[in-house]
């Protein structure tokens, strides 16, 4: 599904993050393996565990995003 808006902000928070990794290195590393600390602690009887795990999901795949570009 193509939204401009969405794609928008992704675009933005992408430069953000890579201009906040370069004033500090290590940043998005640190902010991945957080995020992935997060999931695994998520308690098995979370409500609305698959769109709770997609939100974790999409996070790092921004994240990686961001670091790798």
């Amino acid at each position: 599904m193509e939204n401009a808006k969405v794609d928008a902000a992704l675009y933005l928070l992408t430069g953000l993050l890579q201009r906040l990794n370069a004033e500090r290195p290590g940043m998005l590393q640190e902010m991945i393996e957080g995020v992935e600390g997060d999931q695994a602690a998520l308690p098995d009887n979370i409500e609305n565990r698959e769109h709770v795990e997609k939100i974790f999901d999409e996070a790092l795949k921004l994240l990686a995003r961001a670091n790798t570009a």
